[in-house]
This record gives C-alpha cells, sequence and structure tokens, in this order.
C-alpha cells in the first residue's frame, strides 16, 4: 500500500511522512526507523557537535538503510556559524533533502540541486514563502499554529490553502499531527505531506530522555506554553520541563563555540523539552514503523467513511 503525491514521487518514498528533524532527539534509530517504514527520516545537523560527528553521524545512517534520508540545516551564521561545513558534508554523502531554517536557501540550492538533492524550507508567512520560492526552493514547510518547537502563529485552514494558491509549491503540513485523521485533514487543506515530530518523540528509537517521553503521555496542549523568552524565538515548550530546569533563556547552542562551553550548553538544553499540540493525542510508546502504518490505516478508514454527496 503506498500514497502517491507530489513529495512521495520528487523523494521516491512510499509514504508522504517526513519524520521533522528535532534537537537531540533525531538520531540514526530514529532517522532509519522512519525511512525504513517508507516515509523519509530527518535529523537536525545541529545535533552533532562538531564536522566530524556529524560525518560519522550520517555514514552510521547510510550503513543501515539505503532508503533517502533528510539533513536540517540552520542558514543563519548567528545561530549557526558552521553551516556551510555542514552542507559540504551533506553534499558528500549525497543527502536527498536539504530542510532549511532561519536564513535563505539561495546560497545553496543551486549546488544542492546539482548534487541531486531537494530543497525544502520551513515558512510561517506567505511573505516568508514568496522569498524561498523566489529562490528556488522545491517545497515549502508549512509550520502552523500548534507545532512542536519554532512554531508559527496561523491556523493550518489558512496557511496551507493559502500557500497552494499563492504559490503554487507542494506544501508540508506542519503542527499537532500525531494521527491519521490529522494527516487526511491536512489533505483536504492541501497539503502534500505531513511533518511529524512530537509523536515520534514517544518512540523507543528517539533519543529522548525517559522522563521526556512520560511527560509527552501525561500532557495535553493545556500543558503548553507558546513563548520566545526560551531560545529567542516563539516555539512551544512543556511547562512543567521549564519550570523544572528554571532556566529563562539558555544560551544558543549554536552560538557557543569553544568545545567545553559546547558541552554545557548541550547538557543545559537536554532538560528543556519541547512538544507540538498534536501531544494531546499521544497516549502510548510505540515503534516508529508502527506509529507509519497505523496513520496510514486510519487514513484509509477516515477517507472510505466520509459522507459522500448524494447526486
Amino acid at each position: 500500500m503506498k500514497i502517491r503525491t507530489k513529495i512521495t514521487e520528487m523523494l521516491s518514498i512510499d509514504y508522504p511522512i517526513l519524520g521533522a528533524p528535532m534537537f537531540l532527539v533525531s538520531y540514526p534509530d530514529l532517522v532509519v526507523a522512519v525511512s525504513e517504514a517508507g516515509g523519509i527520516g530527518c535529523f537536525p545537523a545541529l545535533n552533532y557537535r562538531t564536522i566530524d560527528h556529524l560525518r560519522e553521524g550520517i555514514a552510521e545512517i547510510r550503513s543501515r538503510t539505503k532508503k533517502p534520508i533528510g539533513v536540517n540545516l540552520i542558514l543563519h551564521k548567528d545561530h549557526n556559524p558552521n553551516w556551510r561545513k555542514q552542507f559540504e558534508v551533506c553534499l558528500e554523502f549525497k543527502v536527498e533533502l536539504i530542510i532549511t531554517s532561519l536564513g535563505s536557501p539561495r546560497s545553496i540550492i543551486q549546488e544542492a540541486k546539482s548534487n541531486g538533492a531537494k530543497v525544502f524550507c520551513d515558512v510561517t508567512t506567505l511573505r516568508h514563502a514568496q522569498i524561498v520560492a523566489k529562490a528556488g526552493a522545491d517545497a515549502l514547510i508549512a509550520v502552523c499554529h500548534g507545532a512542536g518547537g519554532h512554531a508559527g502563529t496561523i491556523s493550518p485552514y489558512v496557511l496551507i490553502p493559502q500557500l497552494k494558491e499563492e504559490i503554487g509549491l507542494p506544501v508540508i503540513a506542519a503542527g499537532a499531527i500525531s494521527t491519521g485523521k490529522q494527516m487526511l485533514a491536512s489533505f483536504a487543506l492541501g497539503a502534500d505531506a505531513v511533518y511529524i515530530g512530537t509523536r515520534f518523540i514517544a518512540t523507543p528509537e528517539s533519543k529522548a530522555s525517559e522522563e521526556y517521553k512520560t511527560m509527552i503521555l501525561e500532557s495535553s496542549a493545556e500543558d503548553l506554553v507558546y513563548t520566545a523568552e526560551v531560545s529567542g524565538i516563539p516555539a512551544n515548550w512543556l511547562k512543567k520541563s521549564l519550570e523544572k530546569a528554571q532556566i529563562q533563556k539558555p544560551a544558543t547552542i549554536a552560538n557557543v563555540i569553544e568545545e567545553a562551553q559546547i558541552e554545557k550548553e548541550y547538557k543545559r538544553w537536554k532538560d528543556i523539552w519541547s512538544a507540538g499540540q498534536g501531544i494531546t493525542q499521544i497516549k502510548e510508546i510505540k515503534p516508529a514503523k508502527e506509529i507509519i502504518l497505523d496513520m496510514i490505516v486510519e487514513y484509509k478508514t477516515i477517507l472510505e467513511s466520509i459522507p459522500k454527496v448524494d447526486e
């Protein structure tokens, strides 16, 4: 069973499901599991503290799956001064998908495409989408209200149709998607794929701590706080983790250059946990493959049960 969309055709995958790249959560186990299950597993380059570690990480993934994978690059030099070197490693391993955040993809698109990669860009507004589309993006990741991590403020009911109508590029829906029902709703709005983050935190393959996973299971949308006070960019965070960590404004890890400081900041961030509003539907820890297959079955079941129009 497959679901064919512009995104599955573009990436040569079975299901229009992208495992969102999550800081300190998405590592080889999760990336491989999602890709092997028919989606595409992705991780942020910043999960690796050095360029050599990044190279080792991708090499491990490549040794365990031949399926396509994706890497998230933050292109803003103030947030990620090493992005160019990270990009070169992605080219070296012929990574199939580059996901850009916080910066214009103009500086990498031509080189990425000539190397066989697709470039998808996070966007939260029409204006941002227009900029990356003009730069040559292959698809837009519509980061809507309710997404985990750095999220936008616009409802998917508005943003996804707007991007499809105004830009015309394929759109990946991001924000509060944990089930087949929510995936089907995203497609009804015009999306060509879905971006799943929080649901994959509660898996055996994620690197999230057991306490983090338990908090995911025990929380709902009401337990989140949307604020820019943590990282400098508006994002959704688990209130309890912020209270426990007693950290209001952690430093941005990408800005910390010295090795000892990097180690310290990674440890601080491990106690501050993000989640999206789709947390409400997450009730158990399950393998990533099982989550994907369950979503596909539910998608098909709901699709067949939708009331038909009487002619």
